[in-house]
């Protein structure tokens, strides 16, 4: 799905447009995962019952310039670090994988043209 149609859905779908929360519920100050989703209860109550709460954790991901302040998908900017680490080190796993492969394939070519 492209992030044209993951903000769509998210801005039209959202339980988040019409939860009534002030923006600063959705905005923890704090950086421990444990005092900001105390300090953000709400707006997480919000999400938990959003029909569009995967779609709006990955368009999070995503888009990490905006992604990486407030409630997003019902977890606080800690929580998505942590994915998004995780998530990048995956990559770079499977990204080293296809590179081993091609190399091997290079080498195997190369005996068989000689």
């Amino acid at each position: 799905m492209t992030d044209r149609v993951l903000w769509q859905l998210v801005v039209e779908q959202g339980a988040c447009s019409t939860s009534g929360l002030s923006p600063d519920d959705w905005y923890p100050l704090s950086a421990p995962p444990e005092a900001a989703a105390r300090e953000a209860a709400n707006a997480i109550a919000v999400c938990s019952g959003c029909r569009v709460r995967e779609e709006c954790l990955e368009l999070s991901l995503r888009n990490w310039t905006v992604g990486q302040h407030g409630v997003w998908g019902g977890t606080v900017p800690a929580e998505r670090e942590r994915l998004r680490t995780g998530r990048v080190a995956q990559l770079a796993r499977v990204l080293a994988r296809g590179r081993d492969a091609d190399r091997a394939a290079s080498r195997n070519a190369d005996r068989a043209a000689s």
